[in-house]
């Protein structure tokens, strides 16, 4: 079973909101970390994120 979640990502120059397909299990850790990757932003420009959906 999978999930979609809407993620809000911040960087120092912008906010920018991903949505994500994942397992019902997936922590919200996980689901930021994999919006970031989908996101395409580096691990060193990555400030916060928050699954807000």
């Amino acid at each position: 079973m999978t999930r979609r979640a809407t993620v809000r990502l911040r960087t120092a120059t912008a906010i920018e909101t991903v949505t994500v397909d994942a397992s019902v299990l997936a922590t919200d850790a996980a689901l930021v970390d994999k919006a970031r990757r989908q996101a395409g932003i580096a691990p060193a420009l990555f400030l916060t994120g928050e699954v807000v959906a």
